[in-house]
């Protein structure tokens, strides 16, 4: 399914772009379960308005990631000053979560940017409130999306096949406010590989930070930096 229908970062419901932010930082821990085993990375996270994400992991190597909205990635190593380049849809910023936020995409989830509708909205009391979409043209990958808020929050996404079988869930929990922001402080996703396995990731936000000064939002790949054909190992 399209990377950005299970998104694991921030979520915001839209707000008038006069009020938003133009940055935000965060440091980030991602558990990854699958086939009993756990994986940890973490990270800190940059990104702006623009559209540009930032990301620094320092284990087990320190290296940068920076992606845009033209969907240009970087893998840059400073270790050995090398820079791992790739250009595709789908490394878009545009289906990131933060970068939903800062341009007032929240209230859908972005699911309009992947040609996602409306198609039903049902009010089921105590501010919980369930939306239906589907794709405007066959082939998305996903037939339908239901997402259900409570007091203009998006806490859970079901995404289902052609089938009508879930194959995946999105949860986002422990909202807290920051400026004019209400974020979640974590989330969760399934994702259901076969009829037998899973793959369950929880994101956890912490420090973090609206329009900051860190000069990590304005990271430049070095000029200088050495181009490699093959993507690093170990990095995302």
């Amino acid at each position: 399914m399209p990377r950005g229908l299970l998104i694991t970062a921030f979520i915001l419901i839209s707000i008038p772009s006069l009020f938003a932010q133009r940055r935000v930082s965060a440091g980030v821990e991602v558990k990854t379960l699958y086939s009993g085993k756990v994986t940890t990375v973490a990270s800190k996270v940059y990104c702006t308005s623009a559209g540009r994400l930032i990301q620094v992991f320092d284990s087990p190597y320190r290296y940068y990631t920076v992606t845009n909205p033209n969907g240009e990635f970087n893998i840059y190593i400073p270790e050995t000053n090398e820079v791992y380049s790739e250009r595709k849809e789908d490394f878009s910023d545009r289906d990131d979560i933060l970068y939903l936020f800062l341009s007032g995409r929240g209230d859908d989830m972005g699911l309009g940017l992947y040609g996602y509708k409306l198609s039903g909205t049902v009010r089921e009391g105590g501010g919980i409130v369930k939306r239906t979409y589907v794709p405007s043209a066959p082939g998305k990958g996903v037939a339908k999306v239901e997402l259900v808020q409570e007091n203009f929050l998006p806490i859970y996404l079901a995404y289902y096949n052609d089938g009508g079988a879930v194959v995946g869930k999105l949860y986002l929990s422990s909202y807290n406010r920051f400026g004019n922001m209400m974020l979640p402080l974590r989330v969760t996703s399934v994702q259901y590989t076969s009829k037998k396995d899973s793959t369950l990731v929880r994101t956890v936000y912490s420090d973090v930070k609206v329009d900051g000064q860190d000069p990590m939002f304005d990271f430049q790949v070095p000029v200088g930096a050495k181009p490699v054909k093959n993507k690093p190992a170990g990095r995302k």
